[in-house]
Parts: structure tokens; C-alpha cells; sequence
């Protein structure tokens, strides 16, 4: 660097300078010409380590972060992944440095990150990332309002704020539209069943809680203080549920509304909803937001 240096830095050629400062001594301007030159040499370097200037490499260790990172367009700044990282289709192939539980700290440290994003700091591996230089930031949204928040959030520390403010604009928007389904002089009253054995349902805590309140239903177990309570049939019978609604995970949708419309009767709705856009707190909520406003908006009034 030094040797491209204009002249005007060059001590042996400084008697133009010196001949300009009237009265100025030899020494002093020998000195500012040493630390100009100082300056010169270090400024690039100073340019390149920040944000504005170099990408970061991140580690993207939650489903949700994977795709808020490629959403507002910091995906090329994505180095690695975890399992169940499997959005969108550019994801599919970066390495995989353990699990929303644990990393790999060996296999991450490989990949040279500047930034891990992951659910809870306090998982194995997230401390001594951060001891050895890696940014770690936790993002674990609990409600939808924060959803949008941490898009933002996570646009600003990785130098992508504007492309995320536009998401979160567009995703509240959106977001604005979804009330309680028309058609019913109530609001239906819904069972969420995230898992069949056991039996296990969201609860008050829950962010399916608040995704269902958000769009004007009533969560039929939201005042039980567990955020997925095990319940049994008898206690949702009780309940009356109008809508029984059912993530297409590992299940068969079909048997699962045969047994529900025997315990509840055939008037019951059974309705079939994709968990990775219900359940992950991501761009894609408002997708499966809209889906399940749809397929309500399709049935019949709610009286219970």
C-alpha cells in the first residue's frame, strides 16, 4: 500500500510542505507528514472491517432465522445451517453444523463465521462461539407482533434494514386484513391439535395462541398456563370446540377427522394446516395465517 503513496507523503520529498508552513519547525512537520502516512496505510483496512463495507458470514441455527436471513436478502451472507433448515431451496445445501439444540462448535468454527444467529444463547456450543469472536444473537419470537419486530431486528445487525422494514411493512399489511372469519355472530371456537399421542394442544403461553387470537378465533384451551398442555378427549368434548384444526405433520389427516367427527359429531370441522407456516416465526406465518382464514371462511356459522 505504502508504495502507491502520493508524494505529498513521502518524507523525502517534503521540502514543498515544509517551504508552505512559514516558520513551522522541521520536526513537527515530520511528525504530522509520519502519522498522514499512518492514516493512508490504515484507512482501507478500517473500510473493509466495517459492516457497511464487508458482509458478514452467518450461521443461520434456527428454521425460522434461515428464512428471515433469505427473505430480505442476506442469504448470500449465509455460511451454514442446522437440521429442519429446509427454506427455501438455496438452503438445502449449505453445510449443516448440528441442530437448533446443540452445534457442532468444531464444524461451525470450519466455516469462519462473524455472526450465529441462533434460538436460545444458552444451548451447547453458543458460549464458546462467542468466546472465540462469533457474534451470537438469540431470536426466538413468542408472539406475532414480534415476528415483525425481529425481522427488522435482524435486517439491522446484518446490514439488510431496508429490505427488512419493507417485509415487515408488506407482512403487517397483510397481517391488518385477517379478522375473525365472516359469516358467524360469534367468533369460532377452535382446538389445536399439535400432537395426537398424546394428545397435546396450545395453551395460553403458546405463539399458536396468539396466532389464533390475532385472527379473532378463540383458542378453546387459552386460559390453561402451559404452552402445550396433554389433554384427553373427554376435556375437549367438553370444550365444544366448532373447529378442530390439525398440522399435516406425520399424521394422517383423514383418520384423524374420522376420530374427531365420531367424539364431536359430524358437524365438527376438520381442518388440515401446514405446520412449518403455522408454527415457525418467520415471513411465511402470514402464508399459513391466510390459509386457515380461508378454509374458514369456506364453512358455515359458528353458534356455540
Amino acid at each position: 500500500m505504502s508504495q502507491h503513496l502520493p508524494e505529498v507523503f513521502d518524507a523525502r520529498n517534503c521540502s514543498v510542505l515544509v517551504s508552505c508552513m512559514h516558520g513551522a519547525k522541521l520536526s513537527s512537520v515530520m511528525t504530522l507528514i509520519q502519522k498522514l502516512k499512518y492514516l493512508w496505510v490504515l484507512l482501507p483496512g478500517l473500510c473493509l472491517a466495517s459492516p457497511a463495507w464487508a458482509g458478514e458470514r452467518i450461521l443461520a441455527l434456527a428454521p425460522h432465522a434461515c428464512e428471515i436471513l433469505y427473505a430480505i436478502g442476506a442469504g448470500e451472507d449465509v455460511v451454514g445451517a442446522v437440521s429442519y433448515c429446509d427454506y427455501p431451496q438455496a438452503v438445502l445445501a449449505l453445510p449443516r453444523v448440528g441442530s437448533y439444540e446443540r452445534i457442532n462448535v468444531e464444524a461451525a468454527l470450519a466455516l469462519e463465521p462473524t455472526m450465529a444467529i441462533v434460538m436460545d444463547e444458552s444451548i451447547p456450543g453458543a458460549s464458546k462461539l462467542r468466546d472465540l469472536g462469533v457474534k451470537v444473537v438469540a431470536s426466538y419470537p413468542r408472539r406475532v407482533d414480534e415476528v415483525l419486530t425481529e425481522i427488522c431486528r435482524i435486517g439491522a445487525e446484518t446490514g439488510h434494514q431496508k429490505q427488512a422494514d419493507a417485509l415487515a411493512e408488506a407482512l403487517q399489511q397483510r397481517l391488518d386484513k385477517l379478522k375473525a372469519p365472516p359469516g358467524g355472530p360469534q367468533q369460532a371456537s377452535v382446538f389445536y391439535e399439535i400432537w395426537a399421542e398424546p394428545l397435546l394442544t396450545a395453551g395460553k403461553s403458546s405463539f399458536i395462541d396468539d396466532v389464533l387470537h390475532r385472527m379473532g378465533l378463540r383458542n378453546v384451551f387459552g386460559d390453561v398456563a402451559l404452552e402445550a398442555p396433554r389433554v384427553n378427549v373427554e376435556a375437549v368434548i367438553a370444550a365444544r370446540p366448532d373447529v378442530v384444526v390439525i398440522p399435516s405433520e406425520n399424521r394422517d389427516v383423514a383418520e384423524r377427522q374420522a376420530f374427531w367427527q365420531k367424539w364431536l359429531g359430524q358437524d365438527v370441522r376438520v381442518i388440515a394446516v401446514n405446520p412449518d407456516l403455522m408454527h415457525r416465526p418467520g415471513p411465511r406465518l402470514l402464508d399459513g395465517m391466510e390459509d386457515l382464514y380461508q378454509q374458514l371462511s369456506q364453512g358455515q356459522t359458528f353458534e356455540h
